[in-house]
């Protein structure tokens, strides 16, 4: 029996030696990029009951993450169609694939784009990064590629060419789609539902090489005051909806100062500067 009972601690030891030790997660360098300014845009389309005369220059951001194992992500990917240009008071454009040259980026570089909703000024520019795979929420993909376009009403802000971009790059096998909540499918990338900005929005996190975690709204929040003064976003299909999601954006970063909107220019005042038009978030 002695013999046995030996045997047997000989082996558990044997398994326990080889059983492989979870990895770190990956870390990230975080950058901000304002690809072009929209002049004059008016705060009550961003704030809800802002007063309607208030006007402001708004940042058009996407954000790259650099990862140390050679992965670059975009969370978002800009716009660049000609329509947009005189719907839109359209200032200091940067074609978005050239935009990051700074960071030493080329747009093949590009391995994975976060696409936290598809609006036409953050799903625009998918086109301009035709090697990066594409992840988005489940349900946001099957309502803009499906059912939104049964009704004149229900595809607000949606591109029929971002559409037809996304499907093309689904065929070609370069489509994740993110079922909920998931902080697995990417070491140190965190997908999370939004608060239906969109049908189906999603913010992401980062861990950062500064052992920090950023946490990147898009236009899950528009600006630092949607934050300060807890008041949702002007245009969500669900205003509590969007009050919930920035009280759990709120527990999620680090601090609050790396909780980023999505087209506040003061990002670009609060952080190092890289070059003229890019911010590293630290």
């Amino acid at each position: 029996m002695r013999k046995t009972s030996t045997a047997i601690a000989v082996i558990v030891a044997a398994v326990l030696a080889v059983r492989p030790v979870a990895s770190e997660a990956e870390k990230f360098d975080v950058y901000a990029v304002r690809f072009a300014t929209i002049a004059n845009f008016p705060v009550s389309s961003l704030i809800s009951g802002a007063d309607r005369s208030r006007k402001l220059d708004i940042a058009m951001t996407i954000w790259v993450l650099k990862g140390v194992n050679g992965r670059v992500a975009l969370v978002d990917s800009g716009f660049h169609r000609d329509q947009y240009f005189k719907s839109f008071a359209v200032k200091d454009f940067i074609l978005p694939s050239d935009a990051i040259a700074p960071l030493g980026l080329k747009p093949g570089d590009v391995t994975d784009i976060f696409l936290s909703h598809m609006h036409w000024d953050h799903a625009g520019g998918l086109d301009l990064f035709p090697s990066a795979r594409v992840w988005v929420q489940k349900d946001e993909y099957e309502y803009y590629t499906g059912e939104a376009w049964q009704s004149r009403n229900a595809h607000g802000g949606i591109d029929a060419d971002d559409v037809l971009e996304i499907v093309k790059r689904n065929t070609a096998g370069r489509v994740t789609l993110v079922r909920g909540d998931d902080e697995t499918s990417i070491s140190g990338i965190g997908f999370h539902i939004g608060g239906k900005h969109t049908w189906q929005s999603q913010f992401v996190s980062v861990e950062t090489r500064a052992n920090t975690t950023v946490v990147l709204a898009s236009d899950n929040v528009y600006l630092y005051e949607n934050l300060d003064t807890h008041k949702p976003i002007a245009q969500t299909l669900d205003a509590e909806s969007n009050l919930r999601t920035q009280d759990h954006m709120r527990t999620l970063a680090s601090s609050l100062k790396l909780l980023i909107p999505g087209h506040d220019p003061a990002v670009f005042d609060r952080f190092p500067h890289v070059s003229d038009h890019i911010v590293k978030i630290e």
